[in-house]
């Protein structure tokens, strides 16, 4: 999504609806829902003091700090807890920004030094028992009756994150033609475009998806959009991501959205002890440090093997 237009209050506004969709298809509480709607709207005020000077690369921990100070002085119950109940809406509102616009903007680094610490968590992820149910269950759509052609579909966008790392918006363009086949490696390459333009290479085995490119190549020819419905209308965002949600439960599987399957492929490289370096240049990441700062912790598993490989070297 385009990162800003030239006016703060406008693309403010425009961020914000796109995140409340993505707060309402969580499916929070009703109460939940009011008070992130709520602060979001005290903070696209505060911005049309500074329409024409300010633009969305304009905002930092100044900016924020201004609008907390303000919040202080107009509100006689804006004690610490509230302060703490804005930080932390206001930091998955940016984080929101961070993945999903198309440069490389990162807002996260504002919330370093606020009054509530910003730990860097591990970002979640499916487990190999989720990754084998949903597999099986991609599997037996394509061979039901009805809607078969969907489900080959669905089960292409899936894969193609899991196994690509894609984030949404990278996915959203690619025509079956867009999966060129490198037969000396026995992989689909991928030219993916992503933030601020940077272009970079993802590679996905035949084995995966060659089913899938077959079938759909044959019914709709090699120009059709895999983001699209039979008749090449372009799925949105928030219809991507109640399929994807939708397939998570109709497998069994307790999650929701689309990044997991991009954090899944992270995390299995790491766990497959991949050079965090090779990760980051197959993630589209325009800085190691961010790549280690959500994926560089290794499970008990490795810990354990790399002890044991030390013996053995003795």
């Amino acid at each position: 999504m385009e990162l800003e237009t030239g006016n703060i209050t406008v693309d403010l506004t425009r961020w914000v609806a796109a995140y409340m969709r993505e707060v309402r298809n969580k499916n929070l509480s009703g109460r939940t829902q009011e008070i992130y709607s709520g602060i979001l709207a005290e903070l696209v005020e505060y911005s049309r003091q500074f329409q024409g000077e300010l633009g969305m690369e304009d905002v930092n921990r100044i900016f924020l700090n201004g609008y907390l100070t303000e919040r202080t002085k107009t509100s006689k119950n804006f004690g610490s807890s509230s302060k703490r109940l804005h930080i932390t809406v206001l930091k998955t509102f940016f984080v929101y920004i961070t993945e999903n616009n198309d440069s490389n903007a990162d807002f996260e680094i504002m919330f370093k030094k606020m009054s509530i610490k910003s730990e860097d968590k591990v970002k979640p992820s499916l487990t190999e028992n989720d990754i084998g149910k949903l597999l099986n269950f991609l599997e037996r759509e394509k061979k039901a009756p009805r809607n078969r052609l969907i489900n080959y579909r669905n089960s292409l966008l899936c894969k193609t994150m899991l196994y690509g790392g894609l984030r949404v918006h990278e996915l959203m363009p690619f025509r079956l033609k867009d999966f060129v086949p490198d037969e000396e490696n026995g992989v689909y390459t991928l030219l993916v475009t992503g933030k601020g333009a940077k272009e970079r290479y993802v590679y996905i085995p035949f084995e995966i998806v060659d089913d899938e490119i077959e079938v759909l190549t044959e019914a709709f020819g090699e120009g059709w959009s895999v983001c699209s419905t039979r008749n090449d209308t372009i799925i949105n965002r928030t219809n991507l991501y109640q399929i994807v949600t939708g397939i998570f439960k109709r497998a069994g599987v307790d999650e929701k959205g689309l990044h997991i399957l991009r954090h899944t492929f992270a995390r299995r490289l790491v766990n497959n002890n991949t050079n965090l370096k090779t990760i980051s240049e197959l993630l589209g990441h325009s800085d190691i440090a961010i790549t280690a700062r959500f994926y560089a912790k290794t499970n008990e598993a490795n810990k354990r093997s790399a002890v044991a490989g030390l013996h053995k070297k003795v």
